[in-house]
C-alpha cells in the first residue's frame, strides 16, 4: 500500500486556521440559535456569554443582518476547508526578442515586452552544475578573447626559467619569489620597467592558476598521444 492518503491528497484538509467550533461563523450561528430560543420569553437573568445577550430587536432579514455565511458578514471569513492548488508554469518570459538579440527595438519605450539582454540558466543547468561541483565558479575567462599583450609570461624575466613561487609587482610584472628578493637587495625598482616597487610583492594567484591549467592541458595532450600510439 502506498504511503499517504488513499485519494492522493485530493481531500486534504487545511488545519491552520481556528477550529470550526470556535471561529467567528460558529459563534454567530450559536448566537442566532439562542436568540430563536429566547424570543418572546422573559429574561431569566442567566449569563450566556458576551456574544449571546438577548436581543429584543430582530435584525433585518438581509445578508448582512442574519445570514450565517462568512462571505457576506463583517468579520473574519472562514477559510475553505479543502484546497485546490493551481500551478502555472511560465514558459513565456515575455522578453523582447529583437532587443535581446540586437539591442534595438522598433517600438522603443512603448514596447510591451521586457527589454533585457541578460542570459539566465535553466533549473536543470543549475542542478547539473551543483551535482558536478561547478556551481558558482567564475568561468568568464573561457569566453574572453585574449591578446598577446594580455597573456601572462610562462618564464621568469630574471632567471629565464620556469616560475618558482611566482610573485607580482604593482606594475604587473611577474618574477620568482627568490629572484625578486635577490634583485630587491640590489635595487628597489622593478627589473623590467624600472618603476618603484616599495618592496611590495604579492602572490601571483592568477598566474599560478593559468600555469596549472596549462600544465593540465599538456598532460592531457600527452595522454591522448600515448593512447593514439597504442
Amino acid at each position: 500500500k502506498p504511503v499517504g492518503p488513499e485519494d492522493m491528497g485530493a481531500t486534504a484538509v487545511y488545519e491552520l486556521d481556528t477550529e470550526k467550533e470556535k471561529d467567528a461563523q460558529a459563534i454567530f450561528e450559536r448566537s442566532q440559535k439562542i436568540q430563536e430560543e429566547l424570543r418572546g420569553k422573559e429574561d431569566d437573568k442567566i449569563y450566556r456569554g458576551i456574544n449571546n445577550y438577548q436581543k429584543y430587536v430582530k435584525p433585518k432579514d438581509t445578508s448582512m443582518g442574519n445570514a450565517s455565511s462568512g462571505m457576506v458578514r463583517k468579520g473574519p471569513i472562514r477559510a475553505p476547508e479543502h484546497l485546490r492548488a493551481t500551478v502555472r508554469w511560465d514558459y513565456q518570459p515575455d522578453i523582447c526578442k529583437d532587443y535581446k538579440e540586437t539591442g534595438f527595438c522598433g517600438f522603443g519605450d512603448s514596447c510591451k515586452f521586457l527589454h533585457d539582454r541578460s542570459d539566465y540558466k535553466h533549473g536543470w543547468q543549475i542542478e547539473r552544475e551543483l551535482d558536478e561541483g561547478r556551481y558558482g565558479v567564475n568561468d568568464d575567462e573561457n569566453y574572453e578573447v585574449s591578446s598577446d599583450e594580455e597573456d601572462m609570461p610562462f618564464k621568469c624575466f630574471i632567471c629565464r626559467s620556469s616560475f618558482k613561487n611566482p610573485v607580482v609587482t604593482k606594475c604587473r610584472h611577474y618574477f620568482c619569489e627568490s629572484c625578486a628578493l635577490q634583485h630587491y637587495r640590489k635595487s628597489q625598482r622593478c627589473y623590467v620597467c624600472d618603476k618603484q616597487t616599495n618592496g611590495v610583492f604579492n602572490p601571483a594567484k592568477e598566474l599560478m592558476a593559468k600555469l596549472e591549467k596549462h600544465k593540465a592541458e599538456e598532460e592531457e595532450e600527452h595522454s591522448d598521444h600515448g593512447e593514439d600510439a597504442q
